[in-house]
């Protein structure tokens, strides 16, 4: 007998969007009875089972509850996953839900604060990259096993899609990603070009596939050296990803950049920085150690680029094979299965986390802005 389907609401910052979450949403909207409710979307789509909160930095505490709840008030009985917890503590008494998951995008340090909070509140945990393993006990105490899960995400690349440019001896290097300081570290990119001028007899390109904050600046600075693609999507997207040889990344904080699967899913030779606890960590150094730099180390990045762009054509051909290879377990329909089996197995267990009401308190009257900046443990309390 076919087991019942289970009605799942996804709570997320962001539903519609360019980034990786937004992908990954992207595609659970395939999947049967989901559900997305989106916290500040910014002139979303209207579209089907979502609803977007259009809550702002003025928008004060007690509201967000308000409209929380009347959102959800369709969804009763649901099994509710939070993204990156946000906002979890806040309102957990309001979700109707059957069961509670919540489904972490980054790496364990952005979190450190928050998993202590969850205790009590989820049934369930899980995550995308595996240093999220060793992490998630104190959101979880003593009842992790059956309760958590590492998923890998879905990549889709075009049939026939892959990277191997006719050989015109210039490198094709690129960014992509939101282009900005915070977490990615785009303002490193001037200095990265300048150690690779510096390289004798090292010819290339860069491009940046994606926008954000830190364009404006770095196209004006960069105008003639860069080129910029701005967000493109579908075929577009993955047309210019296949143009490249090589993807670098300057992150200071990830989790799993979704563009790093996608690119070596293509063959494209992955550069990453050594952050210790991103997907990028487990996946790049079985490409070649050489590919694996020390975080905000320019001279060494440029130094890898060059020695691997040195090598010899089957060497080189080998890591490109090594970077497909590696990222297999991403490519097709596998992570369906795997996000409804974990599910179930949540929803097949006792419940964790019984309803508890979230007591009142005078920081509710303070608008998200003034809460994220000054007093952001309010976030916290449930």
């Amino acid at each position: 007998m076919t087991p019942q389907l289970l009605n799942v609401v996804h709570v997320s910052p962001h539903v519609q969007g360019k980034g990786g979450i937004e992908a990954l949403h992207a595609f659970h909207r395939q999947l049967p009875q989901q559900a997305f409710v989106a916290l500040f979307d910014r002139q979303p789509q209207p579209q089907a089972n979502y609803v977007n909160l259009n809550i702002g930095w003025h928008t004060p505490l007690w509201r967000m509850r308000q409209v929380f709840k009347r959102a959800m008030s369709a969804h009763a009985g649901s099994h509710v996953v939070y993204h990156n917890a946000w906002g979890l503590p806040l309102f957990h008494d309001l979700d109707l839900a059957a069961r509670r998951v919540a489904y972490l995008h980054s790496a364990p340090v952005y979190f450190l604060r928050e998993l202590p909070a969850l205790a009590g509140l989820i049934d369930g945990l899980t995550g995308v990259t595996p240093a999220l393993q060793k992490a998630w006990e104190p959101a979880l105490p003593g009842s992790t096993a059956g309760r958590t899960a590492i998923l890998r995400l879905p990549v889709f690349p075009p049939s026939g899609c892959a990277a191997g440019r006719p050989g015109d001896g210039r490198i094709v290097l690129g960014y992509a990603g939101r282009v900005e300081r915070i977490h990615k570290r785009l303002d490193r990119l001037p200095a990265l070009l300048r150690e690779l001028r510096a390289k004798p007899g090292l010819d290339f390109r860069f491009e940046v596939l994606g926008d954000g904050l830190l364009r404006p600046a770095l196209e004006h600075k960069l105008a003639g050296q860069v080129h910029f693609h701005g967000w493109q999507s579908g075929l577009d997207y993955w047309r210019v990803l296949a143009g490249w040889d090589g993807i670098v990344f300057f992150s200071d904080l990830e989790g799993v950049p979704i563009a790093l699967i996608e690119a070596m899913a293509l063959g494209v030779v992955p550069f990453f920085p050594a952050i210790g606890a991103a997907l990028g960590d487990v996946y790049v150094p079985q490409v070649d150690p050489q590919c694996y730099y020390q975080a905000g180390n320019m001279a060494a990045l440029a130094r890898a680029i060059s020695a691997v762009f040195s090598l010899p054509s089957p060497q080189l051909k080998a890591v490109r094979a090594r970077a497909q290879a590696v990222t297999a377990g991403n490519r097709g329909p596998g992570y369906a299965a795997d996000f409804e089996s974990f599910m179930r197995s949540i929803a097949e267990q006792p419940r964790l986390a019984p309803f508890r009401r979230r007591r009142p308190r005078l920081t509710d009257l303070l608008p998200l802005g003034f809460v994220t900046r000054f007093v952001p443990w309010a976030l916290r309390l449930s």
